[in-house]
């Protein structure tokens, strides 16, 4: 299935393939961003709660202002990441990172913590997220879609243990130590992994994307055209998956931040709550896997609208199912709806635009996408208080993904490419 080099030909040699290899450290990058994402802070607010006099409120809003900023500038990081290369980025972002976690642990006041919060959020899910994405996105074409979805699954899984590994760590030896530990965690691994590892481009090895023949590149070369940033973002292609990513994070941050919420409105405990997440990190790898896959085939116009009717019926169920087997399939489609849009994304934006200026359409994708997941948690506070409680608002917020979801069945054919197919 894959072209493979001899083994004394070598990966690195012009007749090897590296993708895998670079797929397989991007993954184990993207992991690494885990201090950074929304899950690994949540299991520090008790602790900064009562370490810093601070209460859920405050340390809300300064989540919620270090966020908002830094999504500000992912459009200029990507523009940036295009233009020093993935390895150079992923160095100097990965040294960055582990001060801004180090900083973590210096912490004292409101103003500080904002100011914490947006160095890891910046760097981390921001900037380390992005550089681990494009280095994936250069080295394959039409294997694009698998290769994007397995590196999601991978990174998701790994992200998962996350917040636990944290949980121990700040049993063990205290939350101000926890950060420290986690600093030194990623600077002692994504320096080097980017140091001895990346590689930008398959043509820096003289290789080409997937593998692939020379020959077979010239004409694929011949088919493929990158477009800027400035052209992408004036597409109805671009603003459709855009609508369906901040649908994505919008609904997906409400919830899983309001899941002891919703969940308790119904007779769950926090504990209960909590152990419902385990299900949802199954959806999501079946997700990532099945949306990377068929990204690659002729179904790929379907797929934008079928995500956002996936995260409509997501919203929708989260509201109004009562038994436990409704709950299990809740979670259960809460996972595949946000693995498979962000594998998704993933997949289409270079096959759609090419990969010549991928970082700046990438980091412009997610400023939009930060910014939504910022005020996802408030949009479903405010709801309760319009519609009386959380699952009345998560059922009325079903409209909104509903809508989203027309649209981008009505647009579908703007997704067609000239090579669907993989062999």
């Amino acid at each position: 299935m894959f072209k493979k080099g001899s083994a004394n030909e070598g990966v690195r040699s012009p007749s090897g393939f590296y993708g895998w290899h670079m797929l397989a450290l991007a993954s184990l990058v993207g992991i690494l961003t885990g201090p950074g994402q929304s899950a690994a802070v949540s299991v520090f607010r008790e602790h900064l709660s009562s370490g810093l006099d601070l209460s859920d409120s405050a340390i809300a809003t300064a989540y919620l202002v270090g966020t908002l900023t830094s999504s500000v500038f992912q459009p200029r990081i990507g523009t940036w990441v295009d233009s020093v290369g993935v390895k150079r980025a992923t160095i100097i972002i990965g040294v960055l990172f582990a001060i801004a976690v180090a900083h973590m642990s210096l912490i004292h006041g409101v103003v500080w913590l904002a100011v914490g919060f947006l160095g890891i959020r910046i760097l981390g899910q921001g900037a380390l997220s992005l550089t681990s994405t494009v280095a994936v996105a250069h080295w394959f074409n039409l294997r694009r879609g698998f290769a994007m979805g397995l590196k999601t699954t991978v990174t998701f899984s790994g992200m998962s243990a996350v917040p636990l590994i944290l949980a121990l760590t700040i049993e063990a030896w205290g939350w101000r130590e926890a950060w420290l530990i986690a600093a030194v965690t990623i600077l002692i691994t994504v320096v080097p992994i980017a140091f001895f590892g990346y590689v930008d481009r398959p043509s820096d090895l003289g290789q080409v994307p997937d593998g692939g023949k020379y020959e077979d590149q010239i004409v694929s070369n011949k088919r493929a055209k990158s477009v800027t940033r400035d052209v992408a973002i004036r597409t109805r292609t671009f603003w459709t998956l855009a609508s369906v990513t901040i649908c994505s994070s919008l609904f997906g941050t409400g919830l899983i931040f309001h899941q002891s919420n919703i969940l308790g409105e119904i007779g769950y405990s926090n504990s209960e709550a909590a152990a419902m997440f385990l299900p949802t990190a199954v959806g999501s790898i079946l997700g990532g896997l099945g949306f990377g896959w068929l990204a690659d085939r002729s179904i790929r116009p379907w797929l934008p609208g079928t995500s956002a009717f996936l995260i409509a019926a997501t919203t929708f169920l989260g509201g109004s199912v009562t038994s436990f087997g409704g709950v299990i399939c809740y979670v259960l489609l809460f996972g595949v709806g946000m693995g498979g849009v962000a594998s998704l994304n993933t997949a289409l934006l270079p096959a759609l635009f090419g990969v010549g200026h991928i970082g700046s359409i990438t980091g412009s994708l997610s400023f939009l996408s930060v910014l939504a997941s910022s005020i996802g948690a408030l949009a479903y506070s405010l709801g309760s208080n319009v519609f009386g409680d959380y699952r009345s608002t998560s059922v009325a917020f079903t409209l909104v993904p509903l809508f989203v979801a027309c649209i981008a069945m009505m647009n579908r054919r703007h997704f067609i490419t000239e090579k669907f197919t993989a062999p």
